[in-house]
């Protein structure tokens, strides 16, 4: 997967949520560097039928910015936190019953 820019991820994002309905409340965004594994094992999404969606970013900072965007600007659920070097990853997901926050 090729890295992209913070705006194309703000993008691809809001597209994504916007094909898989919803509010933006009602969405998760946040970055890590293993993207499967915290959607799967930390948020417990089901492998089928959960909306989700990741993106390489092209650094820690522009994960980190993408990730404060959506919390902000479109208040999604989420926690910015101290951008690490191994936090390139942004990813969304549509929260559930079953999810995990």
């Amino acid at each position: 997967m090729a890295a992209k820019s913070r705006s194309d991820i703000i993008g691809d994002i809001e597209d994504f949520i916007a094909r898989n309905g919803a509010t933006f409340g009602e969405w998760f965004v946040g970055c890590t560097g293993a993207p499967k594994a915290m959607l799967f094992t930390q948020h417990k999404l089901k492998q089928s039928g959960d909306a989700w969606i990741s993106r390489l970013a092209k650094d820690e900072l522009d994960a980190k910015d993408v990730v404060e965007y959506f919390v902000s600007a479109r208040k999604t659920k989420g926690r910015p936190k101290e951008a690490r070097d191994t936090d390139l990853y942004v990813y969304a997901f549509k929260i559930k019953s079953h999810t995990r926050t």
